[in-house]
């Protein structure tokens, strides 16, 4: 009798198991099945080098030059084919950020990045592709919009900055509320610990890593997901520090404000990252800078990349040739 009990509770704990894998697995195929972007995101154009401290993908041709510059946790891959049709008009560089995907690599592993290391990294990138002193419309997402708008405030050479869905928090309060809406992995690796055990781990178990990425995240494509992982713990808390929860942004858009120098913020119209009204107060306060939203969340870029490719490539025609 003890032996019946004992196998038919074996049996059930199995069957219980199979039955939330199954369920699991039928949540992650209707995710799946639903996702824009994961059914038509294809990889983007052009040849991966290595510029500097950091690796871009190179396509295009054109005096103009345009930079695409990805999010927190992600990499050249987030832009993809759509935004092939920018290079017909402009040499496009799509960069992964300092310490990310084939940018990882920039220092002594306990390096902490900065804002300014960033910045500073963009700009000898484009020096070693010869690209310095062109017209340059610089492009970012959510974190990679800051450092478009610190890049764009120190360099000459910027004539435009489009930057979508901006996480532009001026104080410690702001950026702990919203920072839980910028994602699963990006609120777990927010601080402390575990945060930092997580990432030892997936330093060390990259393929393990890129696949559970992509099991937590069946909205994105797979290559974007599983680049998701690449990049060290010091730059990824460095780069998360200084940037998202850093106020730099203020001074650069006031900067810019004072060149006259076309600022465009984008949000999708359902991001809860941004600041609800912070991109139309800072519109009201600068006759430089767009505010504008559009449908979608916080991965716009990444969902509606044909409308945003074609933003990018109007504000960029109508963007003055030469830096101020």
């Amino acid at each position: 009798m003890c032996y019946r009990s004992a196998t038919q509770a074996a049996a059930t704990g199995l069957a219980l198991a199979g039955a939330a894998v199954g369920s699991l697995a039928l949540a992650w195929t209707i995710v799946r099945r639903r996702s824009q972007a994961a059914a038509t995101w294809q990889q983007g154009a052009g040849q991966m080098l290595r510029a500097g401290p950091l690796g871009v993908r190179l396509f295009g041709h054109g005096d103009r030059v345009i930079v695409l510059i990805p999010g927190l946790a992600s990499t050249q891959t987030f832009w993809g084919a759509a935004y092939d049709r920018l290079g017909k008009g402009a040499t496009v560089v799509v960069v992964d950020p300092l310490g990310f995907g084939s940018s990882m690599r920039h220092g002594p592993d306990d390096t902490v990045l900065t804002a300014t290391e960033h910045v500073e990294a963009l700009t000898a990138a484009l020096r070693e592709l010869g690209l310095a002193g062109r017209p340059t419309t610089v492009v970012g997402h959510s974190m990679g919009a800051s450092i478009a708008l610190l890049w764009a405030a120190q360099s000459p050479d910027a004539t435009n900055v489009v930057a979508f869905d901006a996480p532009l928090y001026r104080t410690q309060a702001e950026a702990d509320e919203r920072v839980q809406h910028l994602g699963w992995f990006e609120s777990l690796m927010s601080n402390g610990p575990v945060a930092e055990a997580v990432c030892a781990w997936m330093c060390e178990h990259h393929e393990a890593a890129a696949v559970l990425s992509t099991l937590i995240n069946p909205e994105l494509p797979t290559p974007v997901a599983r680049a998701a992982i690449r990049h060290t713990w010091p730059g990824y808390i460095g780069s998360f520090t200084s940037i998202v929860m850093g106020g730099g942004w203020k001074q650069a858009i006031d900067a810019l404000a004072v060149r006259g120098l076309p600022i465009d913020l984008i949000d999708g119209a359902s991001d809860a990252v941004p600041v609800p009204g912070r991109a139309s107060e800072l519109a009201v306060q600068h006759p430089n800078l767009g505010a504008r939203t559009h449908p979608g969340g916080h991965h716009l870029p990444l969902t509606d990349p044909v409308w945003c490719a074609e933003a990018i490539d109007r504000t960029t025609m109508t963007a003055p040739a030469e830096g101020s």
